[in-house]
């Protein structure tokens, strides 16, 4: 509520505001409405305090709705302006005259007059109420994050040595005569038992007994289907036979580890036919089920269920110390520690518990006061409920700034086990507005990290994977922090598992997994913020044209997502769609174009469009407002809009994708705000303007671009058993443009992972050497290239180097028979191979 309360004052406040107050003769409202929100805003807390009130808790939700209601008139109103503004730089002198006729003013004058009369009431019944102003408490000061987070490892899963051994000694009895045995672990939620289960995974001695080794997340919708599929890697509609011969495919006569993580299915027959899909892997097969239910480890078990209890006083105490303190000096602080036992106490053992605390007690910078009330005062609410974790947990939320709870809140549109790509996640923040501007010059999307960060930190978030330069990529929530979030929102937040969902007056933001949801004709959908459909992967996936036209009346909607629909075609209908920021289409396959209304979302910032692999086209012209242009995947996209370049905002262009007559390469010249992958493909076609390439130097100035994948040709898969060409003039004469070619796409030299495909020339640019940060080269396909460049001695940061499809390079430094070999010797890992290792599996 806070937080919606400040994005509005922080619009009303603004220059930009005060400024159409003026021009629309709107100016003492825009100062009313300000006023208004200002004097409510300063009794939130007292109100929220009292909200089990029934009064007081209706005032709230009255006040959330108007305030909603506001957010989107200021919205509409700013759009309309910016409208205006497009349109007499057209020189459409009629239209902009009917952006400023009386009757639009008027128009825009009643609809802030109708949202100030809510308001004014509002602000009368809390005087009823006996509400009274509180300061708002200032953002938490965060102490600097650390370096590193609680990442699943084990260094981190402390007091289960024990427990893993046991475990061990299952996994590796030499003398199981079972095709498949069951080993349960069983306990609470939060006790550790994915990260036991995970800890066992990943052991050297379980990784090199097992031939096949799976992790599904099952949870509580049992599937057995589903189960099946998420094994095998099948995300089509294939029917169950068809699914279950696919699985005994592939575990045939192979000694399998299988891992169902969340397990709460209690039917025993549906349990006997899931099993029965297992009983041809080979002899010592193993499957561990984690489990919260002791019916489910009597059901499943062949070995005897390992119950898990909490952590001893001493382990317990040195997990809180490690989070709580990290290497600080009020480790040494023995009143601290005190106090910290008696916290720990209350946590009893469990780790996320403890891990919770602890971290929100890093993360604010209290003294020994701040600790003396957190425990005297904080936890002896926790003593009067029953689920002391679950409180724990809350009391962890309820301490988060108002921002950071809304975010939090927001992952309760995703089903339990999702698992969250970090950008992502902060794009979709961005969208509906809940990241607070910065005062600094920071970009929201870095705004966004810090929150994300924040957020896992804090073990809101868990289960993290990093990508190639060693960033978060993804991550996951645990299931009782997905509980949390599911009880913190309010009836703003809708998740629908149904075909018809009943939209009530104050839904703002809704989730489906239903592909034939219908919106009822009598719904509020029309204040809708955000839809977000999630396909199930069992369902039919086609989405009805009826559906289609049902989209047209989301006018308010800032996050519209509709993946791996298979929808051939979308209607026309986005220009009623104003407000929307967001837009998620990927793994659409069959889609081929984009409709031409999408140019007119003046407020559009993300467009999603990976795994869209019959995209062939993008619209020209698309809007400035773009900060973001995901095209993963779409193979047959082979030239870039008209009008790119001017799109000077972008921070994501994952593909640049070229030919002969298409959009030149210097359009990339001016996007030098790209960050995170850019891949360059179609490189051929830039030969017979080498010379131009070379000393324009489109690439140097782009110095947030971590990696960068250059292609000769549209992919990397169309030519991996080319040998060294013969030398014909017309070679030679491609050799020397390459390079020429090469030479003009220096990156900026904090570059961290660097690919290079299809090349045909002899020798690589010098300007390798001084890429500093690199830490991962690959070279694939060219096999003209002769040698790597002295200078690699020099990248002291490089820890990979991947040479497939590559001779000349292969004979040269191979490592039992290369000459050269000593030279890269000293990389960490270094992989030369005949073919991408994505290949090999088709001649193994």
């Amino acid at each position: 509520m806070e937080a919606l309360a400040v994005t509005i004052l922080e619009k009303l406040s603004s220059s930009a505001y005060k400024e159409l107050g003026i021009i629309w003769n709107l100016k003492e409202d825009i100062e009313r409405m300000r006023n208004t929100v200002s004097m409510i805003k300063a009794v939130l807390l007292d109100a929220e305090a009292k909200a089990n009130n029934h009064q007081v808790s209706n005032w709230l939700e009255e006040l959330k709705d108007v305030l909603y209601d506001a957010d989107d008139v200021l919205d509409d109103f700013s759009i309309e302006d910016l409208n205006r503004k497009v349109m007499a730089r057209n020189s459409i002198v009629r239209q902009t005259q009917i952006f400023f006729s009386k009757s639009n003013k008027l128009a825009y004058g009643h609809k802030m007059k109708a949202i100030q009369k809510r308001l004014d009431d509002i602000a009368k019944i809390k005087h009823a109420l006996q509400l009274n102003d509180r300061p708002i408490e200032n953002p938490i000061v965060y102490r600097e994050q650390r370096q590193t987070y609680s990442f699943v490892s084990k260094d981190e899963v402390l007091g289960r040595d024990e427990e893993k051994k046991c475990i061990k000694r299952y996994l590796l009895d030499i003398n199981a005569t079972d095709n498949v045995s069951i080993i349960p672990i069983v306990g609470i939620g939060g006790l550790g038992k994915t990260a036991l289960a995970q800890l066992v995974y990943n052991d050297n001695d379980v990784q090199k007994h097992f031939e096949l080794k799976m992790w599904v997340y099952v949870s509580d919708e049992f599937d057995i289907k589903k189960v099946a599929q998420d094994i095998i890697g099948d995300e089509k509609n294939s029917k169950m036979e068809l699914v279950q011969q696919k699985l005994r495919n592939k575990i045939e006569g192979k000694k399998f580890l299988l891992v169902l993580d969340d397990m709460w299915n209690e039917d025993r027959e549906l349990w006997l036919k899931l099993k029965s899909l297992f009983v041809e892997g080979g002899k010592g097969s193993m499957i561990i089920v984690t489990t919260r239910s002791h019916t489910v480890a009597k059901i499943t078990g062949t070995h005897p269920p390992l119950f898990l209890k909490g952590l001893d006083s001493q382990k317990s105490q040195e997990l809180f110390s490690r989070v709580a303190f990290g290497e600080l000096k009020e480790q040494n602080d023995l009143e601290l520690l005190d106090i910290g036992r008696d916290i720990v106490k209350k946590c009893a053992g469990i780790p996320l518990a403890i891990r919770t605390i602890g971290s929100l007690l890093f993360s604010r910078n209290l003294g020994r006061r701040d600790w003396l009330y957190f425990k005297d005062v904080e936890f002896s609410k926790i003593d009067q409920h029953k689920d002391k974790i679950f409180e724990i947990l809350k009391l962890s939320y309820d301490h988060l700034p108002s921002f950071l709870k809304k975010c939090f809140a927001y992952c309760s549109l995703f089903p339990k086990g999702f698992v969250f790509e970090k950008n992502t996640l902060i794009q979709l923040w961005v969208a509906e507005g809940f990241i607070q501007q910065s005062n600094d010059i920071r970009c929201v999307e870095d705004v966004g990290h810090e929150y994300f960060m924040s957020l896992l930190s804090m073990s809101f978030f868990q289960d993290v994977t990093v990508d190639d330069c060693g960033g978060v990529s993804t991550c996951k929530m645990h299931d009782l922090m997905h509980d949390l979030a599911q009880l913190m929102v309010g009836n703003e937040y809708v998740v629908v598992e149904g075909e018809e969902a009943n939209i009530g007056i104050r839904t703002r933001y809704l989730s489906s997994r239903c592909t034939e949801l219908q919106l009822a004709p009598t719904s509020f959908s029309y204040k809708l913020r955000t839809f977000l459909l999630h396909p199930q992967i069992n369902a039919s996936n086609y989405l009805r044209q009826s559906y289609n036209l049902s989209l047209s009346g989301l006018k308010f909607l800032r996050v519209l997502t509709l993946c791996g629909l298979k929808i051939v075609a979308i209607a026309n209908s986005f220009e009623d769609m104003k407000h929307l920021r967001y837009l998620d289409l990927s793994q659409n396959t069959a889609l081929e174009h984009l409709p031409s209304g999408i140019t007119s979302l003046q407020n559009l910032q993300t467009l999603k469009l990976s795994g869209c692999a019959d995209l062939r086209i993008l619209p020209e012209n698309l809007n400035k407002s773009l900060r973001h242009i995901e095209l993963n995947g779409c193979n047959r996209l082979t030239c870039m809009p008209q009008g790119l370049g001017k799109l000077t905002n972008l921070q994501t262009l994952t593909c640049f994708a070229l030919r002969n007559g298409s959009t030149s390469i210097n359009d990339l010249g001016e996007l030098n705000n790209l960050r995170g992958r850019l891949e360059i493909k179609g490189l051929v076609f830039l030969r017979n303007n080498a010379a131009e390439v070379q000393s324009a130097k489109v690439l140097l100035g782009k110095r947030h671009l971590q990696q960068l994948e250059l292609r000769w040709l549209y992919d990397d898969n169309s030519h991996p058993w080319l040998s060294p060409p013969s030398l014909s003039i017309g070679q030679k004469r491609s050799w020397l443009e390459d390079e020429m070619i090469l030479q003009g796409l220096q990156p900026y030299h904090s570059l961290q992972k660097l690919v290079i495909d299809g090349f045909c020339g002899k020798s690589l640019p010098d300007w390798i050497g001084n890429l500093s940060s690199l830490l991962t080269l690959e070279i694939h396909n060219c096999n003209c290239l002769t040698s790597l460049p002295e200078a690699i001695c020099n990248l002291v940061s490089l820890q990979k180097l991947c040479i497939y499809n590559c001779l000349l390079l292969q004979e040269r430094y191979g490592r039992s028979y290369g000459k050269e070999w000593r030279i890269i010797s000293s990389i960490r890992e270094v992989e030369i191979l005949p073919m991408k290792p994505s290949l090999l599996k088709y001649f193994s």
